[in-house]
C-alpha cells in the first residue's frame, strides 16, 4: 500500500510525465514491472471512484490529469507550463540586464537564444521592441510578479 501512496503522489506533485525507471526508484524497487502492475492498479482506482482525474500513459510515461471532460471548466485554474532549462537561463540574464539586445544576449549565450526568446515571449515574462536594426528584450510585469521584485 505504502508504494502505490508514494508513486501516487509522485504523480500528483511532478507537473511532468514519469517513466518507470524514476518510479521505481522513487519507491526503492528495481523491478519495472511491479511499478506498472501499481500503476494499473491506480488506474483502476481512480476508474472505480469516478474521480474526476486519471492516471494517463504518455509514451512510455505516465502522468496524473483531470480527465477530458472536466478540463474545459477548470482550465483557467491551470499554472504556467515550465520554462525550458536553457530559456531560464535566457531569461536570467534578460532579468539581470533588462533591455538587452539579442545580439549582446547571442555573444552570451548563443544561438538557443532564438528559440528561448521566443518561449518567453510566449509565455509572457519578456517583450521584444525594435531598437534599431535590432531587437531589446525587457522583462514585463509578469516576470517581476512571478520572481516576487
Amino acid at each position: 500500500m505504502e508504494a502505490k501512496g508514494i508513486i501516487e503522489s509522485a504523480l500528483f506533485i511532478s507537473g511532468r510525465a514519469l517513466s518507470l525507471e524514476e518510479l521505481a526508484k522513487v519507491i526503492g524497487t528495481p523491478a519495472k514491472g511491479y511499478v506498472k502492475s501499481l500503476l494499473e492498479e491506480l488506474k483502476q482506482d481512480y476508474e472505480k471512484a469516478q474521480s474526476a482525474l486519471c492516471i494517463s500513459e504518455e509514451g512510455e510515461k505516465y502522468t496524473m490529469r483531470v480527465r477530458v471532460e472536466y478540463s474545459p471548466r477548470v482550465k483557467d485554474f491551470a499554472q504556467e507550463g515550465e520554462v525550458s532549462k536553457h530559456a531560464l537561463k535566457t531569461l536570467a540574464v534578460v532579468g539581470k540586464n533588462s533591455g538587452i539586445t539579442k545580439r549582446k544576449l547571442f555573444s552570451i549565450l548563443g544561438g538557443q537564444i532564438y528559440e528561448d526568446c521566443q518561449e518567453l515571449t510566449e509565455k509572457g515574462f519578456v517583450s521584444q521592441r525594435k531598437a534599431g536594426r535590432n531587437t531589446a528584450l525587457y522583462t514585463t510585469a509578469k516576470f517581476r510578479e512571478y520572481f516576487s521584485q
